[in-house]
């Protein structure tokens, strides 16, 4: 736990209740009729200060240092351990204090304090729980606030001035030359801008939709490259309706064109391999000598995928840059 200060004040706080209510109830029932009110808390209260710290120590470090898949377990290995802690403390206390006097005061002590302990141990599961479900709460935060992030940046680097201008440039120019041609280039970049707007608030897609995608837009940078730019897309037989981030095929492809050299004397190839497990993107290396670098990227991809517990594979030879993302299940 991160806050010092919350965590003794709550020690603090639980030990003070405990032993005010245990010292009432005794005082009512007779047993504290003549002792005095301050010397009880004087010898007591700081014990019990001591028992709490040290529950809560061994608490915080089982949950630390154990992946406990059952708490019911966890909480009777931590209520063993600590009320054996508070027998030994109870104990060696009794025969410092009362060196002669070990017989049925000290069983009622010590059955006292094993009470006191558990009653101190389930406080303390519950706080953990409080502090657990509070930083559960504030990781969903972030994530959705990293989604949402994701998912405008990603609108708005597609829908962008350059991308749309050599779009329009390159559709001036079939309009004069080949009207067919025109007309599916036309057809293929509203298709382009229709899947951006639509899977926007989607955290995933199926496979098939981001392939039917992805074809739209390599047909799009294949008539803008002509020679210059190859794309060989190979389905080993997978599911299609397997879940992907939208957009991060297209990110891949778009991510090679925008870092290497694209031109007929050094054609750019990029190779999709679609398997069970996932999908690998690789490129032959050529790197542009310099790179405007935007803010979508494989950085970002990176965060998309940590937030279903996934990772992306970022490998480079001397010749090839090869990216390797898994499927969401």
């Amino acid at each position: 736990m991160k806050n010092k200060k919350q965590i003794f004040l709550f020690i603090v706080t639980t030990a003070l209740v405990l032993f005010t209510c245990q010292w009432a109830y005794r005082a009512l029932d007779g047993d504290y009729g003549q002792t005095n009110f301050l010397y009880q808390y004087l010898i007591n209260l700081p014990a019990c200060f001591f028992i709490g710290a040290i529950d809560f120590l061994i608490i915080n470090t089982l949950y630390k240092k154990f992946k406990w898949k059952d708490n019911a377990v966890r909480i009777v290995v931590d209520l063993l351990l600590t009320s054996l802690v508070a027998i030994l403390f109870a104990i060696v206390g009794n025969s410092i204090l009362s060196p002669f006097n070990v017989s049925d005061y000290m069983t009622k002590f010590a059955l006292s304090l094993v009470i006191w302990n558990t009653i101190m141990v389930l406080l303390i599961e519950i706080f953990f729980y409080n502090q657990r479900q509070a930083e559960a709460e504030k990781r969903l935060a972030t994530a959705e606030k990293e989604k949402l992030q994701y998912q405008y940046k990603t609108l708005k680097a597609q829908i962008n001035p350059h991308f749309l201008f050599n779009s329009l440039n390159v559709l001036s120019s079939l309009t004069y030359q080949d009207a067919e041609k025109a007309n599916l280039f036309a057809k293929k970049m509203s298709g382009v801008y229709r899947y951006l707007l639509l899977t926007n608030d989607r955290p995933t897609v199926t496979l098939r939709e981001e392939l039917s995608f992805l074809d739209s837009y390599i047909f799009l940078e294949q008539i803008r490259f002509e020679d210059a730019l190859f794309m060989k897309v190979i389905n080993g037989d997978t599911n299609l309706n397997r879940k992907v981030i939208p957009v991060s095929l297209q990110l891949l492809v778009e991510n090679a064109i925008k870092h290497n050299v694209t031109t007929i004397n050094e054609p750019l190839t990029i190779r999709i391999y679609i398997s069970d497990q996932s999908i690998t993107t690789s490129n032959n290396l050529q790197l542009r000598s310099s790179v405007d670098k935007g803010e979508v990227g494989l950085n970002n991809l990176q965060r998309q995928y940590a937030l279903y517990n996934k990772s992306i594979d970022i490998r480079q030879t001397d010749r090839e840059f090869i990216v390797e993302i898994p499927f969401i299940e």
